[in-house]
């Protein structure tokens, strides 16, 4: 994958591809730390940063849009099948009395105003 990555960036920044590919294994190893001690924070730190950083880079060259979700379909997501993991589980629970209400979501939420 992060080979892949880097390639990405060697189209769109042909000087940077060694300086991402060692950022990408930095972050790797600072994720599996962080899963093997529990740390979410660290993780959900990484995410945010490199989603950051791939948008840029497809806003950068708009081809890069359709290299990266073929990166996704033929390395990460047989990558993630093989290690059993999928999308995080969700599991919400509310106690609501009277005339309370909640609002849940696993994900975006969008609320309008009632009449």
């Amino acid at each position: 994958m992060t080979t892949g990555l880097a390639s990405l960036w060697r189209r769109v920044h042909p000087d940077r591809p060694e300086v991402i590919e060692g950022e990408l294994l930095e972050a790797r190893t600072a994720l599996l730390d962080a899963e093997r001690t529990g740390d979410t924070t660290i993780s959900e730190d990484m995410v945010a940063e490199w989603r950051n950083r791939l948008r840029r880079l497809v806003d950068a060259d708009a081809e890069a849009t359709a290299d990266l979700r073929r990166l996704l379909a033929t390395v990460l997501e047989p990558a993630l099948a093989e290690t059993g993991r999928r999308e995080p589980s969700i599991t919400m629970t509310a106690v609501v009395s009277d005339h309370g209400r909640v609002y849940q979501a696993g994900r975006d939420q969008h609320l309008s105003k009632e009449e």
